[in-house]
């Protein structure tokens, strides 16, 4: 059998429904506001919201506002900029978990700031969002956390 090796370019348009939890969580970005999703049996919060409890094994759809300042929980810095890397951010950043007061769950997001102020990050560490000036309902609307200090 002859193998053939063609180059060129293959478009596809591709579309997702990110179902009622994340949809619902990706709506409330565009309007630079965070979501979770409590767990009516356990009483854990997600962020973000999943429509299915891990850990009570039961549907999830009580949603509620996230309000608090976001802390540093931990992270790790990239020197390297992944074949992935987020579009407009240079290495180094910071890939972390993002913490709120009464939430049970990070979100994984970015930290972005010159290296000597990444390393001095400690858990605990207030942060601040950065918005997207125009929103469009993803999780690239928050570009990245900033040392709040």
């Amino acid at each position: 059998m002859e193998v053939k090796i063609l180059d060129g370019k293959i478009e596809n348009d591709y579309k997702w429904n990110p179902g009622q939890s994340v949809g619902r969580f990706l709506t409330q970005i565009r309007e630079k506001e965070l979501i979770a999703v409590r767990c009516t049996k356990t009483s854990k919060v997600f962020l973000p919201p999943q429509s299915w409890s891990p850990y009570g094994n039961i549907k999830m759809d009580r949603y509620l506002p996230i309000t608090g300042e976001p802390t540093l929980g931990a992270g790790t810095i990239v020197k390297n900029a992944p074949w992935n890397a987020p579009e407009g951010v240079e290495p180094p950043y910071m890939l972390a978990g993002i913490s709120f007061a009464g939430v049970d769950s990070d979100l994984i997001h970015l930290v972005v700031a010159p290296e000597p102020k990444l390393k001095a990050l400690k858990p605990g560490a207030k942060l601040r969002a950065v918005w997207k000036e125009d929103r469009t309902g993803t999780m690239r609307d928050i570009l990245y956390f900033e040392p709040a200090e």
